[in-house]
């Protein structure tokens, strides 16, 4: 059996059960490694040029994008979800508006702002 006492983490009388405990634990090892990695990257003390900030966040940003193009793309299941034609034809002209004004940032090498509405 697992005696909580002998983890020096938590003063002994904190009531908590075994499950609240190692959730407790599993968090403090996630933030401890979290932290750990972004020491690292800190440790770095020359700045990043431009391209190497441009490598360091493009596949990941990428990644994060069409991952959530698919998640949208899971709604036309029409098994699990019920919508409507304009419903859909909005979701696709926000995704394709979004895009457009990628593709011209792209271009134009400069950032549009756009606020919605």
């Amino acid at each position: 059996m697992l005696n909580i006492s002998q983890f020096k983490l938590y003063p002994t009388e904190k009531d908590m059960n075994l499950w609240d405990f190692s959730r407790e634990i599993n968090a403090l090892e996630q933030f401890e490694k979290k932290g750990k990695k972004q020491m690292a990257e800190e440790k770095e003390d020359k700045p990043l040029s431009r391209r190497e900030r441009f490598k360091k966040y493009r596949d990941k940003r990428l990644y994060q994008a069409v991952r959530a193009i698919k998640l949208c793309e899971n709604m036309a299941n029409k098994n699990s979800y019920d919508y409507t034609e304009e419903e859909s034809s909005i979701i696709i002209r926000n995704i394709r508006e979004a895009f457009n004004d990628l593709q011209h940032a792209f271009k134009k090498g400069e950032k549009k702002t756009k606020f919605f509405s």
